[in-house]
């Protein structure tokens, strides 16, 4: 029996990962009002690079021809901005990510190494973005009765 593998899909994961906003906010070091949010955001960057080097393992071991891409041409207007201005566009991206691994999981059923590996991003990058969530939290809604 043929084993089955999703390289090619694992490195557009690995290129959009490699190319997120996140990453690309942790290396163009903007402005925040609080350290401590730019710190966290370095810190959430980091931990997606984890998720990287991991999917780069696996494409190695597979002898797959890594395509480690480049950041979208929209990023390039991006420079000298604050962390609150990136913080709502943050949480859109990672959510974007996140919806992308959830149904890479699902496409790649049939490779079980690949989702196992999948999985555990997912659950780290759903963690990211419930992180970015709480620097930004949602205004509360008003909800008029009668």
């Amino acid at each position: 029996m043929a084993v089955i593998t999703h390289d090619a899909k694992l490195n557009d994961l690995l290129v959009d990962l490699c190319h997120s906003l996140l990453q690309y906010v942790a290396e163009t070091s903007p402005w925040a009002k609080q350290p401590e949010t730019a710190f966290t955001i370095e810190k959430l960057a980091v931990q997606q690079q984890r998720h990287i080097s991991r999917l780069v393992d696996l494409l190695q071991m597979r002898h797959w021809t890594i395509d480690f891409g480049t950041y979208p041409s929209d990023f390039t207007d991006l420079q000298y901005l604050s962390v609150e201005f990136f913080l709502p566009r943050l949480v859109a991206a990672q959510s974007t990510l996140v919806a992308e691994l959830d149904e890479a999981v699902h496409t790649c059923v049939d490779d079980a190494v690949a989702v196992a590996l999948l999985r555990d991003i997912l659950a780290g990058e759903q963690d990211i973005l419930t992180q970015l969530q709480q620097l930004h939290p949602q205004p509360a809604t008003v909800v008029a009765t009668s």
